[in-house]
């Protein structure tokens, strides 16, 4: 199911105005205006957290840099007023490739108010548009914590390729970005020790990253920074283009386990 969501992301850049634009040389700042729902969550407990709705319009921009050259991408463009509060926050899309119907809330944890993602024998992934020129801002940091990992998880086998989470970075190129882009996804792993890089048969232009592994550290934070440019050049081997996309997936089909994860605000910034 990886290789599916990096080519149904691909998909998406072929028809999106704000990519073509972008890739002749805009560099952010544009947005779209949507009609949304939203208001009071229903009191906590899951079988009865509900959104009663009331119809706001706002508008979604795509996430640029503030005066210390960082840009940050939130979890919610616009915060619900009470947490938790069930579905895809505004800002991100959902794409499903396995299963019953995706988990997805926001909540507020150990003091961080985090995107939760729950797959249980299902596979989907959220994503929005960034624009991100890696020269500018190389580092991608985030925070984020496990709470259930795929048991038979392991992503150098095809047939168990499932974790808990993931972040992916899609990197488009034109004018052919299905067959030609290239993505880097870091995961967290049931099993591949920390630092293995698999390549997915099914999508040759993408790279998994494991940089968590195992039952360690599940149930507490932990904070990653990468170096995009140095990444990309060591897998790849040329200098990356500009970034397109933003992911963070979970997916539990193929092993017919349960992941969940929980993950905060990402942040691209200089050196």
């Amino acid at each position: 199911m990886l290789g599916g969501l990096v080519i149904a992301v691909l998909v998406v850049l072929t028809v999106s105005p704000r990519h073509r634009a972008f890739y002749l040389g805009h560099l952010g700042g544009g947005g779209e205006t949507v009609a949304t729902e939203g208001g009071d969550a229903a009191p906590a407990g899951r079988a009865g957290r509900a959104r009663r709705m009331a119809r706001t319009t706002v508008r979604v921009t795509v996430p640029t840099q503030d005066a210390e050259g960082r840009v940050r991408v939130p979890v919610a463009d616009v915060m619900p007023a009470l947490l938790p509060a069930d579905g895809v926050p505004l800002g991100w899309d959902l794409k499903e490739f396995a299963g019953g119907k995706p988990d997805v809330d926001l909540v507020r944890a150990d003091g961080r108010v985090a995107l939760r993602l729950r797959s249980e024998s299902s596979s989907f992934a959220l994503y929005r548009d960034v624009v991100i020129d890696p020269a500018v801002q190389p580092h991608l940091a985030w925070s984020w914590k496990v709470t259930k990992l795929p048991v038979d998880g392991d992503a150098r086998d095809p047939q168990r390729n499932d974790q808990a989470i993931g972040v992916y970075i899609v990197f488009p190129r034109w004018p052919s970005p299905i067959t030609t882009s290239e993505a880097i996804g870091y995961v967290w792993d049931s099993a591949a020790p920390v630092g293995t890089v698999v390549a997915l048969p099914k999508a040759p232009n993408v790279r998994l990253v494991v940089v968590a592994s195992g039952t360690h550290g599940v149930g507490q934070w932990h904070s990653y920074e990468r170096d995009v440019v140095k990444d990309y050049t060591e897998l790849f081997g040329t200098a990356p283009g500009r970034v397109g996309k933003l992911a963070v997936m979970t997916d539990a089909d193929n092993t017919r386990g349960i992941g969940e994860a929980l993950v905060t605000d990402l942040l691209f910034h200089r050196r």
